[in-house]
């Protein structure tokens, strides 16, 4: 069976320009993204090329050649700006810009060679200019957005094909004059495979791009922004799921909040950038301390609040106070470089069987109100007494 090469050419074409489309009108709104931009104008380069190519029949052939490589080139190099852009954030290096200049430079050398020389010498500089993407993917992908992985293996698959068709290329090299002029079915077929398999992989890297930003929005949406620490409302969630579970299991829950003193001083001496610094440090101390299954949460200005599954009153009281006394010893600096001392207080409860989350941290509140007003810098821990007027004035 013959290869209809115009429509192979013509299905690339088409191809890639339709990626390009896409990925432009995801620019144009607010999904607009330096890597896909890149992976735009790459879908432009490879449709003009194989457009070019398209129009063999019409063109002078070193104008097909030399104007189609280019663009292909220039399309591969511009897959691998993206790639690095996606997965280490950052431009390509200047070796791979090197690697582009030779790579075009070798184009118009073979025009004037044995078709299979072109062929072999064509095939390894594109995929020269794979492999970094390739590598970059293989590497790093495999770690990223789940869907990456299928850019990585497209990547490899296209790679492989490309040097396979080289080395094939050496094998022709072989044949007699009058078979070598002449263009094989396996070379194009390799060729075409080879593209089809970017293509592929650009659909998917638009695939694994979503995928990042969903991701980075579901944890905008559920994480402080300053901090790194939960916001109130899924501290809340979180706190109401580690008490089921604990009432499930027979197993005791701990809730303790916290609270920096005179912040608002901080703030009003040394500047709220100062203040922010001071809030990013102590939240530190306090994600420093905790286990995999704590949560820190941030409830709102300098209150933070810690859940803690699997843990009683005691355990509960231990840990505030080895975040009290961390914060206590930070060496922060204030404005214009001079030391800062900043202390918290700290309200312990433990969740009752008939709590809600509100009622546990309103009793923990109070504990914390508790602290202040016995002179700050220091842990209380909720008590019958104190528990009872709270589910009064929570009733009441």
């Amino acid at each position: 069976m013959t290869l209809h090469v115009p429509t192979l050419v013509l299905t690339l074409a088409i191809g890639f320009g339709l990626l390009a489309l896409q990925l432009w009108m995801a620019g144009c709104g607010a999904l607009g993204r330096s890597e896909l931009r890149r992976l735009s104008l790459t879908g432009l380069s490879f449709c003009a090329g194989f457009a070019l190519f398209g129009l063999r029949p019409w063109l002078p052939a070193w104008m097909v050649l030399l104007g189609g490589n280019w663009l292909l080139m220039a399309g591969l190099a511009g897959l691998a700006a993206a790639m690095w852009r996606h997965l280490l954030n950052r431009e390509l290096p200047l070796w791979h810009h090197g690697l582009l200049v030779a790579a075009a430079l070798a184009v118009p050398a073979v025009l004037d060679v044995s078709t299979p020389v072109r062929v072999g010498a064509m095939s390894i500089a594109m995929a020269m200019l794979l492999l970094p993407a390739t590598f970059t993917a293989m590497r790093l992908g495999w770690r990223a957005e789940l869907s990456f992985r299928a850019v990585a293996l497209l990547l490899f698959l296209a790679s492989l094909l490309l040097w396979l068709r080289a080395g094939l290329a050496l094998w022709w090299m072989r044949a007699p004059p009058t078979e070598a002029e002449t263009l094989p079915d396996w070379s194009r077929a390799l060729f075409m495979l080879a593209f089809l398999a970017v293509l592929a992989a650009g659909c998917v890297f638009v695939l694994a791009h979503f995928e990042r930003m969903a991701s980075q929005m579901r944890k905008l949406a559920s994480v402080d922004g300053l901090t790194g620490a939960m916001n109130h409302s899924t501290t809340v969630s979180l706190l109401a799921h580690a008490m089921e579970r604990g009432r499930r299991e027979g197993q005791p829950v701990g809730f303790v909040m916290l609270d920096l003193d005179h912040f608002k001083r901080v703030n009003d001496r040394h500047g709220h950038a100062v203040g922010d610094q001071v809030l990013k440090a102590v939240a530190a101390c306090a994600r420093a301390r905790l286990r995999g299954s704590d949560v820190l949460g941030r409830l709102g200005g300098e209150e933070f609040g810690l859940v803690l599954p699997a843990t009683g009153e005691a355990g509960a009281r231990h840990l505030a106070e080895q975040v009290r006394l961390a914060v206590e010893g930070l060496e922060l600096h204030g404005d214009g470089g001079q030391p800062l001392r900043v202390t918290l207080s700290a309200g312990v409860a433990e969740a009752a069987r008939s709590d809600t989350p509100e009622t546990l941290m309103h009793l923990a509140d109070k504990a914390l109100y508790q602290a202040k007003q016995k002179g700050r810098n220091r842990v209380v821990v909720a008590d019958d007494w104190l528990r009872n007027s709270t589910l009064q004035s929570v009733v009441g």
